[in-house]
């Protein structure tokens, strides 16, 4: 999840050397946010890779190809990563690993890291953690608060036909009937709003309901592993603020990749 803030300034007469500069080093900063991003995605890309290099056989990877497309990751940058596990190439030995914390209102979160350095991640994360008041937990303290769910968010559907010899791809709003699409495919759990339709399933059975949804034509936004809370925490609007604020230090973090909490 990436946060951005933009800043309108309202000044007059600013001179053609202070416009560029602003230019410039707004530039730097959206290329330096962008590189870690691929980077991020690249990691998760290699590792999902380790358990199969097969887009068809292993969910996972298939999952994790299909989000940095969707973030328009470059296609020689899936592919690099891609080869990385085969050993093709050297790399460094990756592994996923989850960190737990927990702070004031009972709030409880559970970090996923990608990271060649065990002992680097849980210094880093810890420190970010204590710097906010916040408390690092053993494994387990707070895990249990949490289940794991494969998770599908679509947004419209995509209708392609030839006009002209060319081919034409119309965006279409989410079908009324979707719930007949739904009930052929058999998912856990599902739910529609005004932006997106959210579906759960098992990691078995996400492969399958993918391809029928992308049968039906329906875009997949994006497709993820998800943790989600048995339970919710409802946070003042100060306690919600310093959330975001920890939140965002996490994810500058080159190793976390990602973040769940129980915060409502």
């Amino acid at each position: 999840m990436v946060y951005c803030f933009f800043i309108i300034l309202n000044v007059k007469n600013m001179s053609g050397h202070n416009k560029w500069s602003g230019i410039k080093h707004r530039k730097a900063a959206q290329d330096s946010k962008k590189a870690k991003i691929y980077a991020k995605m690249g990691k998760l890309i290699q590792l999902e890779a380790m358990h199969g290099g097969s887009l068809e056989l292993n969910p996972g990877l298939a999952t994790a190809v299909a989000n940095a497309r969707s973030a328009w990751v470059p296609k020689n940058v899936i592919e690099k990563a891609i080869a990385k596990w085969s050993g093709a190439d050297k790399w460094e030995n990756l592994e996923e690993i989850f960190y737990e914390g927990y702070g004031p209102s009972g709030v409880a979160m559970y970090i996923k890291c990608i990271t060649s350095n065990k002992n680097r991640s849980a210094s880093n994360v810890r420190a970010i953690l204590t710097k906010f008041g916040w408390n690092m937990g053993q494994a387990g303290s707070v895990s249990w608060q949490f289940t794991q769910k494969w998770v599908i968010y679509t947004d419209w559907l995509v209708e392609r036909k030839k006009e002209k010899g060319k081919d034409i791809e119309n965006i279409l709003p989410l079908p009324e009937d979707y719930e007949d699409i739904l009930l052929e495919i058999d998912v856990e759990d599902y739910e529609m709003t005004d932006e997106w339709l959210r579906i759960e399933t098992s990691r078995e059975n996400l492969i399958n309901v993918t391809k029928v949804l992308e049968e039906n034509n329906y875009h997949i936004k994006s497709s993820e592993l998800d943790y989600i809370p048995e339970n919710f925490v409802e946070l003042s609007e100060d306690d919600e603020k310093k959330m975001m604020r920890i939140i965002d230090a996490l994810e500058d973090d080159d190793d976390v990749d990602s973040i769940y909490h129980n915060a409502g």
